[in-house]
C-alpha cells in the first residue's frame, strides 16, 4: 500500500469504443495530476474507466504488476475442494501453497492480491474524492459506480483476511499512517459496504454487463445479507430475498438454453456483471486463461478427484467442465479455457462475478434461512430451473441445505464461490478438514482466513497491525 498511497501521480486510462455495447477499454497514457485533472464530466469518466482497468488487473505471469482478478482464483478455488495444481499441493511453492493450506506471510500471490485491491479502492476513492466536479446530471452515477466497486472490493478482502483497514478517501502514507494499516472491525466494514451498495442501485440503470448496474448492486447487496444473515443477522434473510425477487420480477435476465454459451457469448442476457478483457493486448488480456490449461507455466487451477467423483456421481454432463491433460492424465477444468489459441497468454475471455443463476440459487438460500429444508413452491421452481438446464429433468418436492450446497458446486464450479459458499453454509471446517486429509493438506479452523502479508506488517511499523491467528 505505501507503493499506492505515496504516488502523486496517478496513471489513467484513456478508452476506445467497443463493437459489441460502447464498452470503453482501458488503454494507458501518461501521467496526469490528480489535484488538476478532474475537473468536468469528461475527466472522471475517464477516472472511472480507471477503477475497472485496476479491477481487470496486469496480464503479467511472474507477479509484478497488480494482478487483481486474475490470480484471485488461487486465493479461492484453490483453497476449496474443486481445485488444485496439476503437480500437487507443495508448501514451498507460493502458488502451490494454498491447496494444502500451507501459506506462508510472505506469499507473494497474497501480497501482490491484497496490493491490487487496495489500489483500486485508492482508484475509487480518487472519484469520490472529487464528486463536487461532477455536473448535477451525472454526480449519482459517478458515486454510483465507484461505490459499488468499492462495496465489491472490500466485501472480496473481509472474507478473505477478516479486518482489513478501511480507507474512504485517497491517503497518503505520511499523512494517513493510522487510516493505512489500523484493520477495522468486520462489523464495520459490513456495515460500509451496505451503505455503498444502496448508494449504487439508488443511482445506477442497467446498461451495462462490464460496469457498474442496479442489478449488479442488488445481487452483490443479497449476497452481502446471505454472509451477514449466515453470521448472526438472520432478519437479513428476508432482504436478501427481496433483493432476488427484484432481479428475478424485473425480466431484464434468464438463463441460457446451453450452459456452455455463458462463457462463449460474452456479456449474454444470463450476465449481470464481469470484468472485461480484449484478446491480443497485452494491456486488456488475462492469461488465467492459459495457466489453467497446459499451455500454462504453473498448469493451476485443475480439477480435484474430489468434484470428479461427484460429476460422476451425480451423472452430470454438462457441467462436468474436465478435460484430460495430454502431459500425464490429470484433469484439466475448461470452463475458461482460452478463447485466444493462436496467443493463449493473452486471452479475452471475461471473468463472471454475478449472474442470473446465482441469483435464483441466491433466493431459494434466502428462502432456507438457514434451516435444513424447504417446501417453498417458488424456492422450488427456482432451484429446479438450474437444475433443467443441466438436464435434471424431475420435479423436487423439497430443497434441503445440503443439496443446494451441492447444487451451487455443480452450477458456479471455478467461479471462486466454493469457498464462500463453504463458510456461509457453515460446512467449511468438516468439508474442508476430510478433503485435506485426503490429499495431503493439513487444515485449521485458522485457515479460513489468509494471512495479513508481513510486507503491509513491516510497512505499519509502530501502528498495532496484529496478525492473523495461526499465522
Amino acid at each position: 500500500m505505501k507503493a499506492i498511497y505515496s504516488k502523486i501521480l496517478i496513471i489513467f486510462s484513456i478508452v476506445v469504443a467497443s463493437s459489441c455495447d460502447d464498452y470503453l477499454e482501458p488503454e494507458p497514457i501518461s501521467f496526469i495530476s490528480q489535484e488538476f485533472y478532474f475537473a468536468n464530466d469528461d475527466q472522471l469518466d475517464v477516472g472511472i474507466l480507471n477503477i475497472y482497468d485496476g479491477l481487470q488487473g496486469d496480464n503479467d505471469q511472474q507477479i509484478i504488476g497488480f494482478r487483481s482478478t486474475q490470480i484471485e482464483y488461487m486465493l479461492i478455488e484453490m483453497r476449496s475442494d474443486n481445485a488444485r495444481a496439476r503437480g500437487g499441493g507443495d508448501a514451498t511453492s507460493d502458488f502451490q501453497q494454498f491447496e494444502v493450506y500451507e501459506v506462508d506471510t510472505r506469499n507473494t500471490v497474497v501480497q501482490n492480491y491484497y496490493e491490487s485491491m487496495y489500489n483500486v479502492i485508492s482508484r475509487a476513492n480518487l472519484i469520490l474524492d472529487n464528486l463536487t466536479s461532477a455536473t448535477d446530471e451525472r454526480r449519482g452515477g459517478f458515486e454510483g459506480e465507484a461505490k459499488f466497486v468499492r462495496a465489491y472490493v472490500y466485501f472480496q478482502l473481509v472474507r478473505l483476511f477478516g479486518p482489513v483497514p478501511m480507507p474512504l478517501r485517497v491517503i497518503s502514507p505520511d499523512d494517513d499512517a493510522e487510516i493505512a494499516f489500523t484493520r477495522v472491525s468486520t462489523d464495520i466494514i459490513y456495515n460500509q459496504i451496505v451503505d455503498d451498495l444502496k448508494i449504487a442501485l439508488e443511482n445506477l440503470d442497467n446498461t451495462f454487463k462490464t460496469r457498474a448496474s442496479k442489478a449488479a448492486a442488488q445481487a452483490l447487496l443479497a449476497k452481502v445479507y446471505l454472509t451477514m444473515a449466515a453470521d448472526g443477522q438472520t432478519a437479513l434473510y428476508e432482504e436478501a430475498r427481496l433483493l432476488c425477487d427484484e432481479i428475478i420480477m424485473s425480466g431484464e435476465y434468464e438463463l441460457l438454453d446451453n450452459y456452455e454459451d455463458i462463457y462463449i457469448n460474452e456479456r449474454n442476457d444470463e450476465i449481470i456483471f464481469a470484468i472485461d478483457y480484449i484478446e491480443n493486448n497485452q494491456l486488456t488480456s488475462q492469461n488465467f486463461s492459459w495457466e489453467t490449461s497446459d499451455l500454462g507455466d504453473r498448469r493451476l487451477n485443475y480439477t480435484t478427484e474430489n468434484i470428479r467423483l461427484v460429476w460422476t456421481g451425480r451423472e452430470e454432463t454438462v457441467r462436468d467442465v474436465r478435460l484430460a491433460s495430454v502431459i500425464d492424465g490429470q484433469f484439466m477444468n475448461t470452463k475458461y479455457s482460452t478463447n485466444n489459441l493462436s496467443g493463449p497468454l493473452q486471452s479475452g475471455n471475461d471473468w463472471i462475478v454475478l449472474r442470473y443463476a446465482d441469483v435464483l440459487l441466491m433466493y431459494v438460500e434466502a428462502v432456507l434461512a438457514g434451516s435444513d429444508v424447504t417446501n417453498n413452491a417458488t424456492a422450488i421452481s427456482y432451484y429446479d430451473q438450474v437444475r433443467n438446464r443441466a438436464g435434471f429433468l424431475e420435479a423436487s418436492l423439497s430443497v434441503t441445505k445440503d443439496a443446494l450446497l451441492e447444487e451451487r458446486r455443480m452450477e458456479l464450479s471455478f467461479e471462486n464461490q466454493r469457498l464462500f459458499d463453504l463458510i456461509r453454509f457453515n460446512e467449511a471446517i468438516n468439508i474442508l478438514s476430510a478433503h485435506a486429509e485426503a490429499t495431503g493438506g493439513s487444515f485449521q479452523n485458522t485457515d479460513l482466513l489468509l494471512p495479513i502479508p508481513q510486507n503491509e506488517r513491516n510497512l505499519a511499523r509502530d501502528i498495532d497491525m496484529p496478525q492473523n491467528p495461526g499465522y
